[in-house]
């Protein structure tokens, strides 16, 4: 073997690695919190992100709404996902989430979601303290919003670290049937994010 050919082939390995199965361990699903089902939202979940998106590191969360942390890996890369909880002082479900989180959504993402404005103080409550939330929606066929996940805005002291992030909520998988299989999902939006965006 030449080494011209040595090189190229040490240098398609990491590339080849990338064809492996956690190449689909974020898959598009709907959030089990809702019945109803958007075909259309479902399909378009993917296109919000790309792995290289995706943040690594773990951020600090509020105290009383984090349940735990998991790593799942994304083309070879551990990726935290949050298991969160609503705090009963914004909504008596007190619904559970979990979260992965990225920096940023795709160009095609971004033409899609909506970002529903909430009070800043209802907004400063928030799952990783110094950011303000606000919900993010996509179109179901026109009919009705899918929430999807959240915008977080870093306040005065975050905002030259991490200026903003997006958490998209995800299902897990069990170990044994489905290899740590993460999956991209939304429900229905309530009444009042919906009204807002009217």
């Amino acid at each position: 073997m030449s080494p011209s050919f040595m090189k190229l082939l040490l240098l398609l390995i990491p590339v080849l690695g990338f064809l492996s199965v956690e190449e689909n361990e974020i898959e598009v699903i709907s959030n089990p919190h809702d019945i109803k089902v958007c075909s259309t939202v479902s399909k378009n979940l993917d296109t919000l992100l790309e792995p290289y998106h995706l943040l690594t590191k773990p951020l600090q969360t509020q105290a009383d709404t984090f349940l735990n942390i998991k790593f799942r890996k994304v083309l070879t890369v551990p990726i935290p996902v949050y298991h969160m909880k609503q705090p009963g002082r914004i909504s008596g479900a007190e619904l559970e989430f979990d979260l992965v989180l990225v920096k940023d959504l795709t160009k095609a993402g971004m033409t899609m979601i909506r970002e529903v404005t909430v009070n800043n103080e209802l907004a400063g409550d928030s799952w990783f303290p110094g950011y303000y939330w606000a919900p993010i929606v996509m179109s179901c066929d026109g009919n009705y919003w899918q929430h999807v996940g959240w915008k977080f805005t870093a306040g005065e002291q975050n905002v030259q670290t991490l200026p903003h992030f997006y958490a998209l909520m995800v299902q897990l998988k069990d170990k044994e049937t489905a290899d740590n299989i993460a999956h991209i999902g939304g429900f229905r939006a309530p009444g009042w994010i919906a009204s807002a965006l009217i």
